[in-house]
């Protein structure tokens, strides 16, 4: 098994120097084993959660193996956290997440992208699945950063006004 030189956006892939032999396809492959590290996680730590960490330019929605745990993660139940640098980027971007196709998304190895596919029986409603889990109005992904922020926005607000009484009384 020889990697790739470079990944899907032509960035040249550095496997680690050790000595440990590296196995991109197959059983002794450890990249395509993420479904059933989150089944194993969650068996041993029921407090186990996902954090969704969204670039700014919502570059994981296209990346196959991203996608493929956040719905892996929802159908296990598996709370989800999201984490997006400003609500400005979800407006820039909310359009990509409603035309959202699986059969567009990429992968740093070819072979990759085509094991998540074979693992969808039907891209169709695959992508509805990922469109209610991210927009869903009320238990979208989307929605719940939102009433995080702005229950953390009303709990600054508050702050804010203890403190300028707190100062005002001369504390």
């Amino acid at each position: 098994d020889k990697p790739p030189v470079t990944d899907s956006h032509g960035r040249p892939l550095n496997p680690c120097s050790c000595s440990v032999p590296k196995h991109l396809t197959g059983d002794p492959c450890e990249m395509n084993k993420f479904d059933d590290m989150m089944a194993y996680l969650l068996t041993i730590s029921p407090a186990f959660s996902q954090v969704i960490a969204v670039d700014s330019h919502f570059v994981l929605f296209s990346r196959i193996w991203c996608i493929a745990e956040l719905l892996e993660a929802r159908r296990d139940h598996i709370p989800q956290d999201l984490e997006i640098h400003s609500a400005a980027h979800i407006v820039e971007h909310r359009k990509q997440l409603e035309i959202f196709d699986v059969r567009d998304a990429q992968a740093s190895f070819p072979a990759d992208r085509e094991l998540i596919l074979s693992k969808v029986d039907d891209p169709v409603q695959f992508n509805k699945e990922m469109r209610v889990l991210v927009l869903h109005p009320e238990h979208g992904l989307l929605s719940v950063w939102n009433s995080h922020v702005l229950a953390t926005s009303m709990l600054v607000d508050e702050l804010g006004s203890i403190l300028a009484l707190a100062t005002v009384d001369g504390v």
